[in-house]
């Protein structure tokens, strides 16, 4: 007889936890292509303000989507709290490099980008090999 194994994503904190750090490897990565495309393509410093978002969009929308996608319900609050979990992580990172945390508006964009990926997570097709 086969022991039932729980999932990763039956416990709310541990799939935070594992959602809010692909969020990060996501922004990361994002970060990574972003700079490439900025260093041989930006001539107009006014625009790297702008396209430095995307990281951060990205970020949080691939961990509340992640998150919605495997827990399958309360998509927008738990998005909300994977971006909340990012603008912590990105203020630490803010404080150790220039001693300022994030501004406020990071956190709207950060939690609205969260809950877009919860609500598109939760609303995606089933992942096949998922274990309750």
């Amino acid at each position: 007889m086969r022991r039932h194994r729980r999932s990763i994503w039956s416990s709310s904190r541990l799939s935070m936890l594992v959602s809010t750090v692909s969020g990060i490897i996501f922004l990361f990565i994002t970060v990574l292509a972003v700079s490439g495309f900025a260093f041989f393509f930006v001539s107009d410093f006014r625009l790297l303000r702008i396209i430095s978002l995307i990281p951060l969009f990205t970020g949080a929308f691939s961990a509340g989507f992640i998150f919605g996608k495997y827990r399958r319900h309360k998509g927008m609050i738990s998005g909300i709290i994977c971006g909340l979990l990012l603008y912590i992580a990105v203020s630490a990172v803010g404080i150790v490099l220039s001693g300022s945390p994030s501004h406020f508006s990071k956190l709207i964009l950060l939690s609205a980008a969260g809950a877009i990926g919860g609500i598109t997570g939760v609303n995606s097709k089933h992942p096949r090999n998922l274990r309750d």
